[in-house]
């Protein structure tokens, strides 16, 4: 037995030593690629780029791949061991030319690569022999690597490509490592896990620090400009909203001056060289002042929008009707800010400012225009260029992507960095958004990415890009934020260059590596010194370890240590023991925990899937809002949530003697239905106790309270359940579930549908309210409506005439009849109406009848025609316009038929008065009659007037109680 088992021991030894070789010659064979794979890289680019750098890093790897083919040859005739390091050396000498050749950016991974591959190099070892030696020696070609790139001379490439391509190359042959450790091909001795580990824990941490304190440094200053930058950038916009506003915050009062009112309650004829028009010129004038540049101009704009007063007497007389800052502000009655408009084939351009002036009564009288030389932005974003240093400056512009301002370079003021199609171009200028003196093959100066981050969502606001304006000649970019400015659909965009702020970080950064390294680099050597000392320890208490891991509780580890190790020795044995003692009893206590964990899970799950079934019933509940759909529903719901053999619910009647079933889900509860079954609360069933007493009852086949179900509809009822459905004290039914097995329901289930049941009383109260609510409202609109249309009709009986057209003479009755105006009176909506040829032999024109709609009645029709050459299509906000007018006149119409109506009254009511108090001026009937008769006549305008008294008990003698005005008899 003890042969065989020594037998077996040696195949596994022969079978370890030929799978480290298999091992070591995969391990040879990917580097040697790799290191062929960076001679090619590198000799490319060091000729193409001419570094000689690069050339030698060519070379470099070129032996690195000779001498791994002579490591895995019989070529070169010397231990296994020595070639291996030699193999080693050559390598890390490749990583450390690598590490000085390329940018220093790239120089860290590559030091770390080092580091690492000076680990797998002792992995692989195939003998064994100094395996501390290639981890030191892993150090020494990160340190050598890493001085070289912060303080070495060689030419550093500056393509990219070329040091992605070199890191990408060494992280690969890392990664197939990586690979080959955790596939359990690369097997590592203990101290060279130790040695790892305790360079791991001792340097990694440097690194890290070095790298964080490098990247906090970085990302502070990083931060610190782009702050600066957004700062700048809101600025920049608050200078430019504060023009505005203020301007519109300014005129808003310079409106309500006295001198600009009274001017414009002079009359038209009598302004010209009056004293109103004196102090208003003055004032104006005074106001120009506030702008010293750029001075602006005042106008007074009338409501038919002619300027009948301006600063500037060229404007004078001019319309400004038809310009949208009139049109808002005179749709609106506030204070409006147009965007830039430019004047048609000159150079000028303006903004404008339009505030409503009016008089004491709030009335609208006019409009106070201010128009600014458009310049006057570029001035203002002039003072804010510069703010974070002398290469930081702002741009403005529109939503069409044309430069508002540029505070960069001036020229390209008015210049779009949008590319303009011939039509889109064409259609900026009609709208005068743009200038027509710039030709449409010169206004275009993009900046893609700033129209990118501007209009494509590519980042949101404030938030950092960058702009290639200056990388041609600095070779780095400008960064830049952007936002929008809130009093127009403007945006600005600020940038800075980055040259000094990419300059310093790099010196920053080199210093914090160059000492990092060397601190690396000291405790990397003591930790490979002392790591040595806690091998031995280790490795005793591992083999203990492994004894216990296979099932030998009895093994024991060595306790003869007195530090920590020796410690964890005697809490290892301790640990041991006690699993020893426990392990018998481990498994029936888990299994018993599991078993009531299993029934414990299965009721909460039960219970949670019945709440989770209450919840949507309700949901379903409270959502209808038909009652009697409302109950079928929820019979149905709970019957298939729940699986119940029978859910019906009552309602008590009026009368409040009987609980009427008024819906169910079986078909024992449709012939219940259709016979309109009902039953006497407080009395019959558990239905009428539950409707009388108000408390939930639960009745069942079985137990001491056992009840006989005998009803023929539902004959396979075993137990019942039935809960009160409540409107506070108020019980309104029930809700009566059944089942077909015993003792189906508990108190928890009473509980649970407690709270369904108050859903659905309260659903079918706001259902009962609803309906009543609706009803009452219906009839109240119907009944408004009907007595609009009857005052409406007899108002239009009574006018002479219904029709009126406007000229401009005025009002004039119109009775012609226009077929628009039946169809509007018809439909009660709004038509138009194009006629190339007109029936009366007039020129084509276009029709838009609006209704005057009065609280749904349509009491008349508002019709304007608009004479065209062409065509004539009316907008969309013109009749919302004519619309707005119309329910204003509906109102006004109503209100003076109102008052007209209240004056009738009151009139009434006059002659009234004055009719008693002249007969109550004296005691005689007869006297009292005459008056009557007199004032009657005289009030009411009539030619004859009597007063007939019918005695019952007088003869047939003509009306003897009678009297009579006989000389006004007709």
């Amino acid at each position: 037995m003890t042969t065989q088992n020594n037998l077996n021991t040696q195949d596994t030894f022969i079978q370890e030593v030929n799978q480290r070789q298999k091992n070591y010659r995969i391990f040879s064979m990917v580097t040697i690629g790799i290191s062929i794979a960076a001679a090619l890289v590198a000799f490319y680019f060091g000729v193409t780029q001419q570094l000689w750098s690069l050339l030698a890093l060519s070379a470099s790897f070129t032996l690195t791949a000779l001498v791994g083919i002579f490591s895995i040859t019989k070529i070169w005739d010397a231990p296994q061991g020595v070639k291996h390091f030699v193999f080693a050396t050559v390598f890390e000498i490749s990583l450390a030319i690598a590490g000085g050749s390329i940018s220093f950016v790239y120089g860290l991974p590559i030091a770390l690569i080092a580091i690492l591959m000076g680990f797998f190099f002792a992995a692989f070892n195939p003998s064994g022999w100094l395996n501390e030696g290639l981890i030191a020696l892993g150090l020494i070609g990160a340190l050598a690597g890493t001085l070289l790139n912060v303080l070495g001379e060689l030419p550093q490439t500056s393509g990219t490509v070329l040091n992605i391509v070199i890191v990408v190359l060494d992280v690969a042959w890392v990664v197939m490592a990586v690979r080959l450790y955790l596939l359990g091909q690369i097997v590592l001795s203990i101290r060279t896990k130790l040695i790892m580990g305790a360079l791991l824990i001792t340097v990694a941490p440097i690194i890290v620090l070095s790298i964080v304190n490098v990247g906090t440094l970085t990302s502070v200053s990083q931060t610190q400009s782009n702050e600066s930058l957004r700062m700048a950038t809101q600025i920049s916009i608050d200078q430019i909203d504060s023009f505005f506003n203020t301007n519109l915050i300014t005129l808003q009062s310079e409106a309500s001056l006295p001198s600009v009112i009274a001017y414009l309650e002079t009359s038209p004829d009598m302004r010209e060289g009056s004293l109103q028009e004196k102090q208003l010129s003055a004032t104006l004038t005074t106001l120009k002042t506030k702008e010293s540049l750029y001075a602006p101009s005042y106008g007074i704009i009338n409501l038919l929008g002619i300027n009948i007063f301006d600063t500037e007497p060229l404007m004078k007389g001019k319309s400004e009707l038809n310009t949208d800052y009139f049109a808002e502000s005179a749709g609106t009655k506030s204070p409006f800010v147009s965007s830039i408009e430019f004047i048609p084939n000159s150079r000028d351009a303006y903004i404008y400012f339009i505030a409503p002036i009016s008089n004491e009564s709030k009335e609208v009288i006019g409009y106070l225009r201010l128009r600014y030389d458009a310049r006057i932005i570029q001035d203002k974003l002039l003072k804010v260029a510069g703010i974070i240093g002398s290469h930081s400056y702002p741009i403005l512009i529109d939503d069409n992507g044309m430069r508002v301002a540029d505070a960069s370079d001036p020229s390209l003021l008015y210049h779009s960095i949008l590319p303009l199609s011939n039509a889109k171009y064409q259609s900026l200028v009609s709208q005068n958004l743009i200038p027509s003196y710039i030709p449409q093959g010169q206004i275009v100066s993009e900046i893609p990415e700033v129209s990118d981050a501007v209009f494509n969502s590519k980042s949101d606001a404030y938030e950092v890009f960058t702009v290639d304006l200056q990388t041609a000649q600095t070779g780095i970019p400008d960064a830049a934020t952007y936002a929008r400015v809130s009093t127009q659909y403007w945006y600005l965009v600020y940038l800075q260059e980055q040259t000094t702020l990419v300059s310093s970080l790099e010196t920053l950064t080199k210093s914090a590596v160059q000492l990092a390294v060397f601190i690396a680099a000291l405790v990397s050597f003591l930790v490979t010194i002392f790591s040595n000392l806690f091998t031995q320890p280790i490795l005793g208490l591992t083999q203990t370890a492994e004894k216990v891991a296979i099932g030998d509780f009895t093994a024991q580890a060595n306790t003869r240590s007195k530090d920590e190790i020796g410690s964890l020795a005697r809490s290892f044995n301790i640990m041991t023991e006690q699993l020893r003692g426990s392990i018998e009893n481990l498994e029936k206590r888990v299994q018993d925990r599991t078993q009531m964990l299993a029934k414990q899970n299965e009721s909460l799950t039960y219970r949670s899937r019945q709440l989770q079934t209450v919840a949507d019933v309700a949901r379903n509940v409270v959502s209808n809002t038909n009652l009697e759909s409302l109950l079928t529903s929820v019979t149905n719901l709970i019957s298939d949530r729940f699986n119940y053999y029978h859910v019906g619910i009552f309602l008590i009647d009026d009368a409040g003697e009987y609980a009427v079933l008024r819906a169910s889900n079986s078909v024992g509860g449709q012939r219940m239905l259709s016979r309109q079954h009902k039953l006497r609360v407080g009395q019959v069933g558990i239905v009428g106790n539950v409707t009388g007493a108000g408390v939930p009852r639960i009745a069942t086949d079985v137990g001491k309270d056992a009840v006989f179900f005998n009803n023929p509809d539902l004959p396979e009822t075993k137990s019942e359940m039935a809960l009160p459905l409540k409107i506070e004290n108020d019980i309104i039914g029930a809700l009566d579930i059944q089942s077909i097995e015993s003792n189906a329901f508990s108190e928890d289930d009473v509980a649970l549908f407690s709270t369904l049941a108050d859903q659905i009383s309260v659903a079918i109260n706001n259902n009962r309210l609803l309906a009543d609510t609706a009803q009452a409202l219906e009839e109240a609109q119907t009944l408004h409506r009907q007595y609009l249309n009857q005052e409406w009709t007899k108002q239009a009986q009574q006018e002479a005439s219904n029709n009126y057209k406007y000229t401009p003479q005025g009002l004039i009755p119109f009775e012609e009849k226009l077929p628009e105006i039946d169809l509007v009176f018809n439909s009660g909506r709004p038509i138009t109406k194009s006629y190339p040829i007109s029936d009366r032999g007039g020129k084509p024109h276009s029709v838009l009848a609006v209704p005057i709609n009065l609280r749904g009645e349509t009491i008349g029709v508002i019709h304007l025609q608009v004479n065209e050459g062409n065509e004539f299509t009316w907008s969309e906000n013109e009749l919302l316009t004519v619309q707005t007018v119309a329910d204003q006149v509906a109102q006004t119409l109503e209100s003076a038929r109102l008052f007209e109506q209240t004056i009738r009254r009151a009139d009434r009511e006059r002659r009234v008065l004055e009719i008693t108090s002249k007969i109550r001026s004296t005691n005689d009937p007869q006297e009292m009659l005459q008056i009557t008769l007199e004032e009657l006549k005289r009030h009411l305008g009539a030619s004859q007037a009597q007063i007939v008294i019918n005695m019952p008990n007088n003869s047939s003698d003509s009306n003897p109680g009678s009297s009579q005005n006989d000389p006004q008899r007709g």
